[in-house]
């Protein structure tokens, strides 16, 4: 779970003096290192576009999909040849996060939401290059987008969407 939530405050990065694109697609690489040094490293790629849509394809070490329209995330793990749905309780501002973010110095800025702090910094052309941060669990997780490219219009919903088999089984929390 502390894994959607962040991929949660992820999709809101994208406001105040950050450009908030239309959408953007990129590669992607998480660090999350636990307080006893433990590191687990996750790859693939992501989808953003209007908003609160968000989709990260997991490629190694496991194959997995998370879409979010920032009402309910929906996860499909393919190893396990299952689907998960949640309701987001906490009523996340995403948004927010980013309105929020002041410049720190250079290309980083920083902000609090939910009483953590994240460190979101930029490319040279402004764009999303990375974001780090403490979970609930104080794991130190840490994201860098790669082959970021920012779009106009809205991204086809069916790019959005994860798909599964009928076969899977389905919980909904």
């Amino acid at each position: 779970m502390r894994l959607l939530t962040g991929l949660m405050i992820i999709s809101g990065l994208f406001a105040g003096d950050i450009i908030l694109p239309e959408h953007f697609t990129a590669g992607f690489a998480q660090t999350i290192t636990n307080p006893k040094n433990k590191v687990i490293r996750y790859s693939g790629k992501v989808a953003f576009s209007h908003e609160n849509f968000l989709k990260w394809t997991y490629l190694k070490p496991t194959k997995k999909e998370v879409c979010t329209d920032g009402k309910e995330v929906l996860v499909v793990d393919h190893d396990l040849e299952q689907t998960s749905a949640y309701r987001i309780n906490k009523g996340f501002d995403l948004t927010q996060i980013i309105k929020e973010a002041k410049p720190y110095k250079d290309d980083i800025y920083v902000t609090e939401y939910a009483g953590k702090r994240y460190t979101i910094r930029l490319d040279s052309k402004g764009r999303l290059q990375s974001v780090a941060y403490y979970d609930d669990l104080d794991n130190k997780v840490q994201i860098l987008f790669t082959g970021m490219r920012y779009g106009k219009g809205v991204l086809p919903a069916e790019v959005m969407k994860c798909n599964y088999p009928a076969s899977y089984d389905v919980i909904r929390g």
